[in-house]
């Protein structure tokens, strides 16, 4: 019997050596943020407030006997952990993660609007969010962990996701297409978003963006067809974006969003300007909402940052 069992250790020692990671390289980066922002709307009061944020990340990799390379990130915030990936990079084969963050899926294509800064919905949440999931017409259905793949093939960029949340699976898959006109990339995702046992909806999304010289310009469509009956909702979003110099951009963007069951539309316009030099990054964005959620309520939010990269 210990004669077999040394076979055995033998042999599985063998099979993994074929797949075991060579010394590989952990790096770390980081972000520091001093930011002010002013929001105010028509059912709150006014609010100034300034704010910092320090974000730590931790990246590594390396590579296997058989030519993959395995890659890992963590991000941590606050001394939270706020996103985490493991990828393998099988080459021609494609790239199998598991991740907290959209790597693969509809969610990579989520809002592909060119901006010089923040898409024009973000940080005007109703409920102090950032507005951005499948209930205001924004396709990022998926929650936690999920299971990724993506692969490049013909000049396009193919990719599926799934996970769990709620008791239930959430599956999308997103299609990326650049260089069948010069400047030109466009794209599309479906999704059946199982946000709760029962409830199933199904999200559609498609995309156009051109860059010629400076200017860039973009165009996207979300519907989420919603299992309770009169509900859908649809989004239409538009940008542009104009590379002053090297260093200095300006960004103007408009949504609306369309909620079958409420009586008003949401409309939402963003003006925004960045300026880089060397690792810092000057910010300001001016974002307003009408009839934030079908209903009467207007916002609007200032925003001044001051980004550092380490």
């Amino acid at each position: 019997m210990t004669n077999f069992k040394k076979i055995g250790l033998t042999a599985l020692a063998g099979t993994l050596a074929a797949t075991v990671a060579q010394a590989g390289a952990l790096s770390v980066s980081g972000t520091a943020t001093m930011e002010y922002q002013s929001t105010k709307a028509t059912t709150t009061t006014a609010a100034d407030t300034f704010g910092q944020n320090a974000t730590i990340t931790f990246s590594g990799s390396g590579e296997l006997d058989n030519g993959h390379t395995v890659s890992m990130y963590q991000a941590l915030s606050g001394g939270t952990l706020t996103s985490q990936a493991v990828s393998l990079d099988m080459g021609d084969a494609g790239t199998l993660s598991i991740a907290s963050a959209n790597l693969a899926g509809i969610g990579t294509i989520q809002d592909m609007v060119p901006n010089a800064g923040e898409q024009p919905w973000d940080d005007l949440g109703v409920d102090g969010t950032d507005h951005g999931t499948p209930e205001q017409g924004v396709a990022s259905p998926h929650g936690g962990n999920r299971l990724g793949y993506s692969v490049n093939a013909g000049g396009a960029t193919v990719s599926a996701a799934a996970s769990h949340a709620n008791g239930a699976m959430t599956t999308s898959a997103a299609i990326q297409v650049s260089g069948l006109v010069d400047g030109l990339n466009v794209g599309a995702g479906l999704a059946t978003d199982q946000s709760a046992a029962g409830v199933e909806d199904d999200i559609e999304t498609y995309y156009a963006t051109y860059t010629m010289g400076s200017v860039s310009v973009g165009m996207q469509n979300t519907t989420v067809e919603k299992t309770a009956a009169t509900s859908d909702i649809e989004r239409d979003s538009y940008g542009v974006t104009f590379a002053v110099n090297d260093n200095f951009s300006i960004g103007y963007g408009v949504s609306e969003t369309t909620f079958e069951a409420l009586s008003l539309d949401e409309e939402n316009t963003g003006i925004q300007a960045s300026y880089t030099t060397g690792g810092m990054t000057i910010g300001l964005v001016n974002n307003t909402k009408d009839n934030a959620e079908g209903a009467d309520v207007q916002m609007e939010m200032t925003e001044l940052k001051l980004t550092f990269a380490f």
